[in-house]
């Protein structure tokens, strides 16, 4: 798995399920979920609140294990890995982008777009070009130099899409991407996310509660309780 773009990453979850403590009582978040997603594909995962669909995308990014059940990434395993190298994987093959942006206050569009690459120890003139780069194909030249309360949501969003794409990642996992974004610049993520897949061929993930935001994927997974209620095109 090298996570490179071009190809995208594979994603195979075999039984998984993942148990929470809470209040005292277990809570079964996922339940014996099997899935495969395709190399390259864009898919969705829909569904209500508590559904399952955030701890399914967190398993595939390697942000959660599975209580039990098997994780693999490009044919390997990686539910038994140790912590070392499940984060060397996140930051090589995955990208992510939320709802909160998550982006750091204090920090330029510039500086937080490179920060993954700081991680990797990439040398500061190549970490600037990168930057540089994928924040034009955001659509963010001139901001470069701007900080996130100097932003409008939709660009803060753009920020954190290309703080995710410029490792290269074979993975891109969007959590509700859209969430805290009017339907103008709702629609406009969808659109950059979609192109910059074609661009890239990574795989995308995305999650929402939207059935409209979910049909612009080729594929999607319903989920309800924890379990896939469906698949569909």
């Amino acid at each position: 798995m090298d996570g490179a773009a071009g190809q995208g990453v594979e994603v195979v979850l075999e039984r998984v399920s993942r148990r929470f403590q809470v209040g005292g009582e277990a809570f079964l978040a996922l339940a014996e979920v099997s899935l495969s997603v395709p190399a390259g594909v864009h898919w969705s995962l829909v569904g209500p609140s508590g559904s399952g669909k955030s701890t399914l995308l967190y398993m595939m990014g390697l942000l959660e294990k599975p209580s039990s059940g098997e994780v693999w990434l490009d044919g390997r395993r990686t539910d038994t890995m140790g912590t070392a190298e499940r984060a060397s994987i996140r930051n090589r093959c995955i990208g992510f982008v939320f709802q909160n942006f998550q982006l750091i206050p204090r920090t330029t569009s510039l500086e937080n777009v490179e920060m993954p690459l700081l991680y990797r120890k990439v040398p500061a003139r190549e970490r600037r070009e990168k930057a540089r780069s994928i924040l034009s194909q955001v659509g963010l030249s001139g901001r470069e130099n701007h900080y996130p309360s100097q932003l409008s949501g939709g660009q803060q969003q753009r920020v954190a899409i290309a703080r995710a794409l410029v490792t290269e990642p074979g993975l891109v996992l969007a959590d509700e991407p859209t969430g805290n974004l009017d339907s103008a610049s709702s629609k406009d993520i969808l659109e950059l996310l979609e192109q910059l897949r074609k661009e890239h061929h990574f795989t995308l993930v995305l999650v929402t509660h939207d059935p409209s935001v979910a049909s612009r994927a080729a594929l999607q997974i319903r989920m309800r309780d924890g379990r896939i209620e469906g698949m569909g095109s």
